[in-house]
């Protein structure tokens, strides 16, 4: 029973560390000449120099360094078919997320995955009596 309990704690322990371990985010305000163009990120938010907030968080919001004749621009979708650009110049800010991935924490998670699989496989053989060929 103990044993059972054991197992059943490490395997939840390993889930939940897999949830957290391989990306996170963190939310970031940056001026509109700072995006960061080496980092993976997602803009939420524009706030325009005319102090208009437009929420693009779930829009597909892109930078683009040309875009219809024009220089640095934000593109997002208003809906399926309607595409709005906003050029670079009249946001101020920009609200971001930041996503960032842990790869020793990825390749951490898949190690202790399947040393949890072999040694619950290994419990399984030694429970049922071993293998037997018939």
């Amino acid at each position: 029973m103990i044993k059972s309990t054991l197992i059943f704690r490490v395997v939840v322990f390993i889930v939940l560390l897999s949830f957290a371990g391989c990306v996170t985010s963190k939310i970031e305000y940056v001026e509109s000449d700072k995006v960061p163009v080496e980092k993976t990120y997602r803009i939420s938010q524009l706030y325009l120099k005319d102090g208009t907030i437009i929420d693009v968080k779930e829009k597909e919001a892109k930078l683009r360094l040309k875009y219809k004749g024009v220089s640095n621009v934000i593109v997002y979708y208003e809906d399926v078919n309607i595409e709005r650009s906003v050029p670079l110049k009249d946001v101020a800010r920009l609200k971001i997320e930041i996503l960032e991935s842990h790869l020793i924490g990825t390749v951490l998670v898949i190690i202790g995955t399947v040393a949890v699989a072999i040694f619950l496989a290994l419990g399984l053989i030694l429970a049922v009596g071993g293998l037997k060929m018939h």
